[in-house]
Formats: structure tokens, sequence, C-alpha cells
């Protein structure tokens, strides 16, 4: 299926280059800003060489304490780095304080050059929507339809309300990039989280994330109702791409 790009906010299209860390973790190099979210593991290294080979600002975004996104070693990029920006349930230890910014669900902060607001999450944490050079940049992180075949009823329930209610306080109705959870593990109910966001908002290039399990493809009823979406799915941990948002 061919996918074609999208220009979703009517702005001079850039190009980006977007890194497959490990896991949810993603780097994302503009023109003159670099944004590391959710960085856990990143076994080909690109972080560090990055930073070694640029002087562009630096920032780094956390969703939230579990051990598959946050990993307090974050902290030895300290010196170049222009800001970290947590969720509150996680903590960072650094020389520098006025380096970090502790975030709860519902905080934005305005730190030249980025926009960065903190929205919910159906798990730990929240979600960042960040905005930088004209771009905006949604990461989930454990914001999703999470619906178990072991859980009970009203538990999956209770989760679909609560995500419903998550998306419903969302106020960009467009994005040039989202990362969007699609976990193996929850088998028939793998889309339900990534179909109802692109049916709520619009996503210039989808991205998705928190993998477990076998490399998502696409099915066929995905493919039928958005026929026309920009993605990139990354092939493993360390894969790169040079995208135009």
């Amino acid at each position: 299926m061919k996918y074609q790009f999208l220009d979703t906010r009517g702005e001079c299209m850039k190009p980006v280059n977007l890194y497959f860390l490990h896991h949810s973790g993603f780097m994302v190099e503009l023109e003159k800003v670099i944004l590391v979210f959710d960085y856990y593991l990143d076994p080909a290294g690109h972080v560090e060489k990055k930073l070694q080979e640029t002087d562009k600002a630096v920032y780094f975004f956390v969703s939230h304490v579990h051990g598959d996104h946050f990993n307090p070693s974050i902290r030895k990029f300290e010196s170049r780095v222009s800001g970290y920006f947590l969720h509150r349930d996680c903590w960072l230890v650094l020389q520098n304080d006025s380096l970090l910014h502790m975030m709860d669900v519902g905080d934005s902060v305005e730190e030249d050059p980025l926009s960065v607001h903190m929205y919910g999450s159906t798990d730990a944490g929240g979600s960042f929507m960040v905005e930088a050079e004209g771009l905006r940049v949604f990461h989930a992180g454990d914001l999703n339809w999470w619906h178990w075949a072991g859980e009970g009823d009203g538990d999956n329930r209770d989760a679909r309300s609560a995500f419903f209610h998550e998306l419903s306080l969302i106020k960009e109705k467009s994005v040039d990039l989202a990362f969007i959870p699609v976990d193996a593990r929850q088998q028939v109910a793998r889309e339900w989280g990534v179909k109802q966001y692109l049916s709520h908002f619009t996503a210039g290039l989808l991205v998705p994330m928190h993998f477990f399990g076998q490399r998502w493809a696409p099915s066929y009823e995905f493919q039928w109702l958005f026929p026309d979406q920009e993605m990139w799915i990354p092939a493993g941990d360390g894969d790169t791409v040079r995208k135009t948002l």
C-alpha cells in the first residue's frame, strides 16, 4: 500500500530525522533541536553518538516511571542537555537542578524554543504534546486503550472509559508526528487504541511504539479505514528514517 505525505497544519514541510531506540524510546532530530522520548535502552548508541557530533539543543522527555520508559542513566548526558521534562512519579538527581522540569498531568512549560504540555495516561504518568520549530509532536507514553483478555469485563469497560475520557481532553486536533502504542500482547485489541486516536485526530506521520512481541503489520481493516495515513514502522532497534513533515 502506498502512503502519502499529509501536511496537516498547512505549514512549510520540514525534514526530520527519526531514530528508534527501543520499545517506546525515540530521538527526533529537527533543524536546531533534538527531542529524546522515553529513553530506556539504546542498543545502537544513537543518542550518545548524536550528542558527540552536534551542538544542537537537546531535550529529554520521560512519560512515567516504569522501567521500560525511564532509565535514570539519562543524567549522564547532563552536560549536553538543555532540559529534562519528567512526570513527577520519576526521580532524577542532577548537578544543575534548573534543567529539571517535573510535571503533573495538565502542566505546561514554555521554554524557548519549546512548548510542552502534559496530557494524561490510562496507566502511569502522562503523555507529551511538544511544539518546536513549527512542528507538533505527540508522544502518548502509556496512554492507550488497554484491553486484556485475562481481565474481567468490568475492568475492561473501565479501561475503555478512561481512554475515551483522556482523548476528549486533548485540544490539539492535528499533529505532525504521533507516537502511539500498538502492543502485540493485546492480541485482537492491539489496534483499538491507534484506530480511535486516528478517528479523533489527524497525524501527519504515525509511528507505532510500545513494542512487545511481533512487529506490527497493519491489518486490512486498518488499511481500509486509514488508506492515506503516512506511517513509519521501525524494523527493529536502531532503525532510522528521514521524513518530511
